[in-house]
Formats: structure tokens, sequence, C-alpha cells
């Protein structure tokens, strides 16, 4: 019954993101476009900080649309011998230079950086760990840090950890349902999609948290593959 219904919540969802994407990409791009413009133009610092706040927030809406399409048309993931540590040093220095990242939260790449190759879809991977580290950057208070962690033994580990709030037992229950947030700006859906990729992927994702003492989101990505002979 659970699953039943959250399929047909998906459902209504896809019709009104396939609707919706293009009508407010259009005027989005519009609008960052103009604000980009209008910032070579503008000399004094407090219309620069304005121009700063409508393309981060024109942004944000971007990512919005996005994770709603994805996770209302999801697509079978193509996988393929990936190497899962450039991935996640990729998106951990895009995600440093981005957003929130720029000013008051420090995104740091640790753990080991050796290749590390597993069987994925390397565009949804790079998308789960970019929702994690944004949804971590997102939840992390002002001087905070964010760390991704890559451990390769056994198994494949990804690891994003924040100096957050903190989740409740209650809300980890939910965490990764649509729509579920605990945020007053959030939307509950890109942890969503993160568990939908994890899901068609066969891997495991799970959180560790508790109340003030920040939150750990961890990828079981399976035994890493032998190396290429």
């Amino acid at each position: 019954e659970t699953r039943a219904a959250e399929a047909e919540r998906l459902a209504a969802l896809g019709q009104i993101a396939a609707g919706l994407a293009h009508e407010i990409r259009n005027p989005l791009s519009s609008i960052a476009g103009a604000v980009q413009l209008l910032q070579t133009s503008v000399n004094d610092p407090e219309d620069r900080e304005l121009c700063d706040i409508v393309r981060r927030e024109a942004g944000r809406l971007e990512d919005l649309v996005s994770d709603m399409v994805d996770l209302s048309r999801p697509r079978p993931p193509h996988v393929e011998r990936t190497d899962i540590s450039r991935v996640v040093d990729d998106v951990a220095e895009l995600a440093s230079r981005s957003g929130r990242a720029l000013g008051d939260v420090r995104v740091v790449r640790v753990g080991t950086k050796d290749p590390s190759f597993v069987l994925v879809d390397a565009g949804q991977l790079r998308q789960l760990v970019w929702n994690l580290v944004r949804n971590a950057v997102q939840a992390s208070v002002a001087g905070g840090e964010v760390r991704v962690r890559l451990e390769s033994r056994q198994r494949v580990v990804l690891s994003v950890e924040d100096d957050g709030v903190g989740i409740d037992e209650r809300a980890r229950a939910q965490i990764f349902d649509a729509f579920y947030t605990t945020r007053s700006k959030g939307t509950g859906v890109g942890l969503a999609v993160v568990k939908r990729i994890a899901d068609d992927h066969g891997f495991t994702v799970s959180v560790e948290s508790g109340a003030g003492r920040g939150a750990t989101f961890l990828v079981d990505l399976g035994p890493p593959l032998p190396p290429a002979e």
C-alpha cells in the first residue's frame, strides 16, 4: 500500500513537473542572464549584493525543477566501470566553489583518493553525490564544514558529514520520503532522488545522526571491482 501510494504521488508529480519545467526554466534563464549583465554595470555594493541574491535564488529554483523532473521521470541506470574517486573529487571541487561554500561553509574532500572502480551509471552517481553535498551544505550552520569521504576496503563506502543541527529519530525515519523536509526552505525532493538512485543500483543509503550533533549520510556501493587487466 505504501509503494502504491508513493507511485501514485510520483505519477501526479510527473504530470505537474513536465508541464512546469519548461515554463519555469525559460524565465529563470532570462532572469539569470539579465541579472548577470546588470551586475557588470552597477558599482554600488548594495546593488551588487541584491544581484547576487537574485542569482542565488534563481539557481535554487533551477535545482528544485531539476530534482522534481528527476524524481518523477527516472530512467534505468546505464552501468559501466567507473572510477568513483574521480567523480567524488569533481563534485567536491564544484561544491566548494558554489553557493554557501563561497562564504560560510567549507566543503572538504577526505579519505582515500586512490582509484576505486564500481559498476555504476556515472551521471546518476554524480547527481547522488551532488545532492548529498548540497543537502549537507544547506543543513550546516555558519562556519561549519562538510566532509566528503570515500573509503575503499572490502566495500566502497561514500559518506557526507555535516556540522549542522542534526536529525532526530522521528525525522530519520522519513528523511528520504518525497516532500518531507525539516527545513523551512527545503522541499524534501533532493534526498528522495538520492534514495531512488541508490535503490535503482542496489546500493544501501542510510543516515547517522542525533539532534544537535550533525548528520552523516552513508552510501554502501558494494565491493570494489578488481584492477583492470
